[in-house]
């Protein structure tokens, strides 16, 4: 069974990711540009897909239970950051010079993020991660989900992640399509809810090291991220309105991501599965995120509104913490780690 030094791996995805960027910024004669961008594009998602079950295992041999929530949640703030810094940089560079006029300073950030790296490689050099042979890698999965909460906080996850594509991919144009915005106006208040959202994965990570109570969290969360989508699609917004429910719904569907990702470690953390139960939540969240851009074109074709298909995928956020707040009593106590 072939293995790697989690490290090594992390190395490997900052690598893939920059050659994936490069391929798809690449300029070419057309049949060439799109092989080479869909390849690209493959590259970048295998390498992104790695780093938060890879990543758990370190923390988990690093940081107590108590400590989990927060770290966790601190490790997952590079998200809503990095997303903060495109919302504010990248739609005035793309009008001035063209998109890919970043590519060169992308790629300048990503050689320095793997040198800065390097010298992680010896404290966890020891720390490896087995590659699962194909046969068992839907064993795996299914071994995971056979826990009630983590089959439960996994199913949070897709829906939750839901919200946070429609946050990302929508709010920016919602504004403009439902509000009259321009595109530069409505991207501040994208970088509004992307920065809520970081300093809300902290706010968090503190509170549930602290005091506990994921599920409670979770289930607020879900309730919250419905009138946040609330005061940004009614009708006649004032700029107090649009700022309030920028930070809320960056707060809330950014927010639940660190700690849910610590809980599904936690609780696997007793069996040795802490990789195999974030990477199964971790893969519902991306199911969520592809999902979303299909959900509301189908909400929008048949309901025939932009804001009431937002209104359907904000339905979901709030049902899904709905039923936390309802069965997180009946769930069974997480197991303290060995």
């Amino acid at each position: 069974m072939a293995s790697f030094s989690v490290r090594t791996i992390q190395l490997g995805s900052v690598a893939a990711t920059g050659l994936g960027y490069a391929l798809f910024a690449c300029i070419a004669p057309p049949p060439l540009q799109v092989a080479a961008a869909c390849l690209g594009i493959v590259l970048m998602g295998l390498a992104y897909g790695v780093i938060v079950p890879s990543s758990s295992l370190v923390l988990a041999e690093c940081y107590s239970s108590a400590m989990q929530p927060l770290v966790v949640s601190v490790r997952q703030t590079g998200v809503p950051v990095g997303t903060t810094l495109v919302a504010l940089i990248a739609p005035h560079v793309a009008q001035q010079a063209g998109w890919q006029s970043m590519t060169l300073p992308v790629l300048a950030l990503l050689a320095a993020t793997f040198v800065l790296s390097l010298p992680g490689l010896r404290p966890f050099g020891a720390l490896s991660a087995n590659l699962l042979p194909r046969q068992r890698l839907l064993g795996s999965v299914r071994s995971a989900l056979s826990e009630r909460a983590t089959r439960q906080l996994a199913l949070i996850a897709g829906v939750y992640a839901i919200n946070q594509a429609a946050l990302t991919t929508y709010l920016v144009p919602g504004l403009v399509w439902l509000h009259g915005l321009s595109v530069g106006k409505a991207a501040g208040y994208l970088a509004i809810a992307t920065m809520a959202g970081a300093a809300a994965r902290i706010v968090f990570g503190m509170t549930t090291s602290r005091w506990g109570r994921a599920m409670l969290h979770l289930a607020l969360i879900g309730l919250l991220t419905g009138a946040a989508w609330l005061l940004l699609l009614w009708p006649l917004p004032s700029a107090f309105r649009l700022v309030v429910g920028s930070m809320l719904l960056g707060m809330t569907a950014m927010g639940w991501n660190g700690i849910l990702l610590a809980e599904l470690g936690l609780r696997a953390a007793p069996t040795g599965r802490t990789a195999e139960a974030v990477a199964t939540g971790t893969s519902f969240a991306y199911l969520g995120v592809l999902i979303a851009p299909l959900a509301f074109v189908q909400l929008d074709h048949a309901l025939g509104s932009k804001a009431a298909a937002l209104g359907g995928l904000a339905l979901l956020a709030v049902l899904a913490g709905a039923s936390l707040l309802k069965g997180s009593a009946q769930l069974p106590n997480r197991p303290s780690p060995s």
